[in-house]
């Protein structure tokens, strides 16, 4: 399975494909990441990560939060490992070693299989 990196607030549903980053996160934030990783599938997962707050400061004037419950850091986004592509829903392939291909490719792979081509 191939992961392309991306740097900035967390967008991916599970904890355990973002890194926070240490030097830009608080003690609190890297806490609520490392309990979502925890307990993420599991009934005692409660909180998915908060996304970015907008808030009215004492003199009720809009002030935005740029934090989120994991802080900041590196999303782990799924590609498609013949096309590159960041798909939600990837295929794996467990006689290639769990190599994943989107629904575009996977036919062209399977080809590959059945003259094979593939390993």
């Amino acid at each position: 399975m191939s992961q392309q990196p991306n740097y900035g607030f967390p967008f991916v549903e599970d904890p355990n494909d973002f890194i926070p980053d240490v030097e830009s996160c608080t003690p609190e934030e890297i806490e609520a990441h490392r309990l979502a990783c925890a307990t993420y599938g599991k009934p005692e997962y409660k909180e998915p990560n908060n996304g970015c707050l907008a808030a009215r400061d004492e003199k009720g004037g809009l002030a935005i939060m740029t934090r989120t419950s994991w802080g900041i850091g590196t999303n782990l986004i799924s590609v498609c490992d013949e096309c590159g592509e960041p798909f939600g829903n990837l295929l794996t392939c467990h006689e290639c070693g769990g190599r994943e291909f989107c629904e575009n490719c996977w036919p062209l792979h399977e080809k590959r299989h059945d003259e094979g081509r593939e390993p």
